[in-house]
């Protein structure tokens, strides 16, 4: 009994260098790049010409109802309920001992989904790529940016990165939180729900004109870091956990 508990302390543990190296810096890293690789290669255009109708000079796809209502408005839902709910659950642990152990993980799913949100909400102001459909290339008003950055708010873009993608990829936080847990079932079933969910997200608004695959790709860039570093001092005190065993 003893060594079948050792061996489950010791599921998952890590090394705090390793995983900052790894996961905090490594894996941020690239997606960062993939997002560039996916700018500079003209991928984002090519992708967007896939859904753009030149002879209506406009995203068909962004006219319908049905993806205005469940890929726009509805998903941002998502990761506030997710919030809301580790957070409600967190709070109650203080009465419940059976929540107890689970206290820092839901903290860290709570914060990664709030504070994911805010701050790609933040950095969209500051960024100078526009949405698709408010190009002139495709029947928009503006030129495409030569610069990342916007000299000023009046001049960003307000769509990088995305709002939508990083509330499909802040399911990414479930996958931290099995491993957090020690459950590799749910860790890695996290992985796949937050990669799905986000892929899925950012394909509904690329299919509307409203945003490119890179932008997209940097929600996910920054939900990664964010959840990465949450979820750093939950994860790495396992090892210390199963090495005191």
């Amino acid at each position: 009994m003893h060594t079948t508990a050792a061996t489950a302390g010791r599921e998952g543990a890590i090394r705090a260098h390793t995983y900052l190296c790894t996961h905090v810096i490594g894996i941020t890293l690239l997606l960062a790049l993939l997002a560039e690789v996916a700018h500079q290669s003209g991928l984002d255009l090519a992708v967007s010409r896939l859904f753009f109708d030149a002879q209506a000079n406009g995203f068909p796809w962004r006219a319908s109802r049905l993806l205005e209502m469940l890929g726009h408005r509805m998903v941002l839902v998502l990761p506030v309920a997710v919030a809301v709910g580790a957070m409600a659950a967190a709070v109650s642990s203080h009465w419940f001992p059976a929540l107890k152990p689970w206290r820092g993980t839901l903290w860290a799913i709570a914060l990664t989904c709030g504070l994911g949100q805010v701050i790609i909400s933040q950095l969209k102001h500051h960024t100078a790529l526009p949405r698709p459909y408010d190009l002139s290339m495709f029947g928009g008003y503006a030129s495409y940016p030569a610069h990342f950055w916007a000299r000023s708010r009046q001049e960003a873009g307000g769509a990088l990165p995305s709002n939508h993608a990083g509330a499909g990829y802040a399911m990414l936080s479930l996958y931290f939180a099995g491993w957090a847990l020690g459950r590799p079932a749910w860790r890695w079933g996290g992985l796949a729900v937050g990669i799905a969910a986000g892929l899925l997200f950012s394909m509904v608004r690329i299919m509307q004109g409203a945003h490119f695959l890179s932008q997209t790709l940097w929600s996910a860039c920054v939900m990664w870091a964010v959840a990465s570093i949450l979820f750093y001092g939950v994860i790495t005190r396992r090892r210390h956990a199963s090495v005191d065993r």
